[in-house]
């Protein structure tokens, strides 16, 4: 716990630069290289028994050697086999992120080396992220990132965590129009990770510049309300292009429940819906919410099909940019004390995730 706390009041001692040096391009930059580079730093020199799936990473990572470049660009589907144990079960993972662990090993075979570079495009990405969408505020999303799952999960979910970050890049080129390197860019993310190809849901969200906003969001709002459902109903497509998938529809691995997120799901709610009546006046705020949306109908769906959780991260990581819009509704003290009632709960949410077993903390020597 000590090394959690100890980096959320680095990020807070960091936020005094964006104090000091208000509205400094550099300032923004300097505040995001420090911070993210302390979370790459506590995902890198994590020991090999923080987070669920550690060891199954450093099992990948040990046996992309025997996998060559050929087998991987002429697999079939959307999997390369890359182990075979010796009673003859054989496993596999996404063609990229193999490619990405025989770069790693081109220069170095430490496994600390390969959680180092890992985390740290990770975290670059969502940093660079932030910078690109947030001029005014780039603190809140930081603490956003940190709290809320992006941070966290990271230790656990290597390749999907990976996959969001390269899919969030896809978010300022559909909005400026660029389909087709929007498109590329969830394409190469669905490489590291397969489910990242659900964000292609968000590509006519972004491009499509509605009259009227409050009736599109109405329409939206009931489309994004059936994704669960027609997920479900399409199944038996989906696992057959997926095999490794099938059992997420089925069994709950995670005895998925909300938790404390259930307050901050409300609160999300409300921002919609307090949004939507004041006619999702400030730019972009709409398509934000209907994102927003989404996570939250696949959260719901994820307490009985632990799929739709995994495919809700890929929306909540928007959530970096969506509480700064709902502020953008207010000013003064209003807005000051809204962001200080968020973060306090995202504190909360952060200490309770830092509070697991799976997420006690020690360095790799010790």
């Amino acid at each position: 716990m000590t090394v959690y706390i100890s980096l959320l009041v680095f990020v807070f001692l960091c936020g005094i630069i964006l104090v000091i040096f208000q509205n400094s391009k550099g300032a923004r930059i300097a505040f995001l290289f420090l911070t993210f580079f302390s979370c790459a730093l506590v995902i890198g020199l994590r020991g090999y028994n923080v987070g669920e799936d550690t060891l199954h990473y450093i099992n990948i990572f040990n046996n992309a050697s025997n996998t060559s470049l050929e087998q991987i660009l002429t697999s079939k589907g959307f999997r390369t086999p890359y182990y075979t144990n010796d009673y003859g079960f054989t496993d596999s993972i996404e063609g990229g992120f193999l490619i990405w662990c025989k770069f790693i090993k081109l220069f170095s075979n430490n496994i600390q080396v390969y959680f180092l570079l890992t985390g740290g495009l990770t975290c670059f990405l969502f940093a660079k992220f932030i910078y690109d969408n947030c001029k005014d505020d780039v603190f809140f999303p930081t603490l956003v990132f940190l709290c809320d799952s992006a941070f966290m999960m990271s230790f656990n979910l290597v390749r999907e965590m990976l996959a969001c970050a390269i899919v969030l890049q896809s978010y300022n080129l559909l909005i400026n129009k660029h389909l087709y390197k929007g498109i590329i860019c969830i394409l190469v993310a669905s490489l590291i990770h397969n489910t990242a190809l659900v964000s292609l849901i968000w590509v006519p969200i972004l491009l499509y510049k509605p009259k009227n906003r409050v009736k599109t969001f109405k329409y939206a709002a009931l489309f994004a309300l059936t994704l669960p459902v027609i997920s479900f109903i399409l199944q038996g497509p989906i696992t057959k292009l997926f095999p490794r998938y099938t059992s997420y529809y089925t069994t709950n691995y995670w005895g998925s429940t909300l938790g404390k997120s259930s307050i901050l799901l409300v609160i999300e709610l409300v921002a919609i819906g307090f949004m939507y009546r004041k006619r999702f006046i400030v730019q972009n705020s709409a398509k934000l919410s209907l994102l927003t949306l989404v996570y939250i109908v696949f959260e719901l769906g994820g307490l009985k099909v632990v799929m739709f959780s995994r495919i809700a991260l890929y929306f909540r990581a928007y959530l970096m940019l969506f509480f700064n819009k709902w502020s953008d509704y207010y000013t003064g003290n209003r807005r000051i004390l809204l962001k200080i009632i968020i973060g306090i709960l995202l504190i909360l949410l952060y200490i309770s995730y830092a509070s697991t077993s799976s997420r006690e903390y020690t360095f790799f020597w010790n």
